[in-house]
């Protein structure tokens, strides 16, 4: 969450946003009202958003997207299938016209590196 909240405004995440991190069920960490990049081009242009990927984005930002398939990024050891998620949508996604961005968060080579660390070879795993 503190990553995703960074990326989408710009600004260094604070300590609260690290606790609020492990509260799966917290609202306060919705970043529905803040100013994003998200929120600009839904809010100037009316954009319409896609999302596939970590379900962290759908909590932070409830309501932005048109469509969306969010997967789960905690407790998964699977590198491969979580990835396989957001890539069997990708290609019905871009035969149509009825979007103006895409978001698509891939979760498996993020998991291998919290479960494997950096010096570890898992290619073959």
């Amino acid at each position: 969450m503190p990553r995703i909240k960074a990326i989408t405004t710009g600004s260094v995440p604070s300590f609260l946003d690290v606790i609020l991190n492990f509260a799966e069920s917290d609202k306060a960490s919705s970043m529905e009202s803040q100013d994003t990049w998200l929120s600009q081009l839904k809010g100037k242009r009316d954009a319409r958003l896609v999302f596939y990927g970590d379900d962290t984005w759908l909590k932070l930002f409830p309501n932005m997207f048109s469509r969306a398939d969010g997967t789960s990024s905690f407790f998964v050891s699977d590198f491969t299938e979580v990835d396989l998620n957001v890539t069997r949508n990708v290609p019905a996604e871009l035969k149509r016209d009825d979007w103006d961005g895409m978001i698509l968060h891939y979760l498996g080579l993020d998991h291998i590196g919290h479960k494997s660390g950096p010096n570890r070879y898992t290619e073959d795993q």
